[in-house]
């Protein structure tokens, strides 16, 4: 296969989303809105399959050969490069499977929306933008298409054009912007100590040991800003305020944000910087773990916490988001081959339990116009589907076993585990943090049943036995259409299939986090 064709599902969605924008007075009718939505279904399908036929290639015949292709060089051995190995294929197959059915629920859910084609002209090369993450071969390209994924992104917060989306879409510029400078100097540093002279990802780490010795303090006070940095779209507190402001924006955008794209760059980018930048060799057993992992933690009560608290129902998913998060960042904290592979289990599993509760939420809100908890009484029985779905992705999210959300929480305990063992027998200071990481995600397991279980409870089993008026233009509300229903069957289904059968799942991140950790 041509390494071209790593650059071709990047560049392809963000040079037709370019293309959608020039044009997108062309597409006033409902005539030429169908023609727009079979062509960015048909671009988006296309998209993933290429993906998937790359993601082919590397567990082909070659037996794992990692490809990349030079974009082109900036100066000396600092280069914008693709390369796809096992870690970057986790994080691509998950935006390949997710995006067409993420984009097929949009069709639907925008239907009467202003402004639909510039709507899926970012939403297009959004696509493209996160591939190009999943692709990147270095830390200097990986900050590339982070700052980009801010600036296509940000149209698609602002499009309700409310003084809300404005707020929001402002609050998440200044913070993705703020973070991306503070990840920059760790881009500067690792470059300055790089063993090859650039950026390039590197199992174990890229830094010179020999030199950066010398250096140890200031390269791990540099790491836990770029931890940071990058932890603004992960959410990491107290980074995490632009998340609930921006459940503003349409419901496509919100499961975009807080499940596919955004928040999942940010914490994929931690686990690049931590074990393939860094590397957990320089970084184990040192303060700035423990001060990461801190953070982590901090953030996984606070955002439980806050879950319950809250009574908007996108905004106690978003708060539930930054909670779920900083369980990857635990996981990534922990610096072992398991906790790496504990960190990439939940990340795919947290990937399908939010897009799914996400897009149940605005299901009910696209049929009912339904935006709190408390007005949610009764509709269980009027929207089957959608609630089932809601019920699967809640159970996850709990951590009931058979279900996926189990299997990720149970690796992440084990890990936690078996490095404190490690770390107190060793006499290692901070080696205890790993087992209070235990006791945090017990507690946010129990705020989590509070928090998903209230909106069960009311749906299926109303106060009194009594609905809420389930009459709108004279008539009952009712599940979606299939555009909107398929996803939620699919997603729901996926969950339930990690949950029973996750042998295989939990090998391939087992032997990335051999690789890496």
């Amino acid at each position: 296969m041509n390494r071209l064709y790593l650059a071709l599902p990047v560049f392809l969605p963000i040079f037709c989303g370019c293309v959608l924008l020039a044009f997108r007075d062309r597409f006033s009718g409902k005539r030429e809105e169908r023609l727009m939505n079979l062509g960015v279904e048909g671009l988006v399908v296309f998209n993933s399959l290429m993906i998937f036929m790359i993601l082919a290639k590397l567990y082909g015949e070659d037996g794992g050969e990692t490809m990349q292709f030079t974009l082109f060089r900036l100066f000396g051995n600092l280069t914008v490069m693709f390369k796809l190995d096992r870690m970057g294929s986790v994080f691509a197959g998950l935006i390949a499977f997710l995006w067409p059915l993420a984009t097929l629920y949009a069709f639907d859910y925008m239907k009467d929306e202003p402004r639909r084609p510039a709507f899926f002209a970012y939403y297009t090369m959004t696509y493209g933008v996160t591939a190009g993450i999943a692709f990147s071969g270095s830390l200097i390209t990986l900050y590339l298409f982070y700052e980009l994924l801010t600036l296509v992104t940000f149209p698609l917060v602002l499009h309700p054009l409310s003084r809300e989306a404005a707020h929001a879409s402002r609050k998440y510029l200044y913070y993705s912007l703020g973070g991306a400078a503070f990840a920059f100097l760790g881009l500067v540093l690792v470059l300055g100590f790089s063993a090859t002279g650039n950026t390039e990802f590197l199992a174990g780490g890229m830094l010179n040991l020999e030199t950066a010795g010398a250096y140890k303090n200031v390269l791990l006070t540099f790491y836990v800003l770029a931890f940071f940095g990058f932890g603004v779209k992960a959410a990491l507190f107290p980074c995490h305020g632009w998340l609930p402001k921006a459940t503003v924006a349409p419901t496509p955008v919100t499961a975009l944000l807080h499940a596919v794209a955004v928040v999942k760059s940010g914490a994929f980018a931690i686990l690049r910087l931590t074990y393939f930048s860094f590397g957990t060799g320089f970084l184990r057993g040192t303060w700035a773990q423990w001060a990461v992992m801190a953070a982590a933690l901090f953030t996984i009560l606070y955002g439980s916490t806050m879950a319950v608290r809250e009574v908007h129902w996108k905004r106690r998913l978003a708060y539930s988001t930054i909670s779920n998060l900083s369980y990857i960042l635990f996981g990534a904290a922990i610096m072992s081959p398991l906790g790496l592979a504990a960190a990439l289990c939940h990340m795919t599993a947290h990937a399908f339990m939010k897009i799914c509760g996400f897009f149940c939420a605005g299901a009910v809100m696209h049929q009912t116009g339904k935006t709190h908890i408390y007005e949610l009484d009764g509709l269980g029985r009027r929207m089957p589907v959608t609630f089932a779905c809601l019920t699967v992705s809640s159970f996850s999210l709990m951590g009931i076993p058979l279900f996926a959300g189990f299997i990720s929480k149970w690796n992440l305990c084990q890990a936690a585990f078996a490095y404190a063992g490690q770390a107190v027998s060793a006499g290692v200071s901070g080696g205890w943090i790993p087992y209070m990481g235990v006791a945090v995600i017990l507690y946010s397991a129990l705020m989590t049943s509070v928090y998903m279980l209230t909106v069960l409870v009311r749906a299926y089993f109303p106060k009194d036995g009594e609905f809420n008026p389930l009459v709108r233009a004279g008539r009952e509300f009712r599940d979606p259409g299939w555009k909107m229903l398929l996803p939620l069957i699919i997603f729901a289904a996926v969950i339930l299939a990690i949950g029973l059968h996750s042998a295989p799942f939990m090998r391939l991140f087992l032997s990335i986090g051999g690789e890496a950790g």
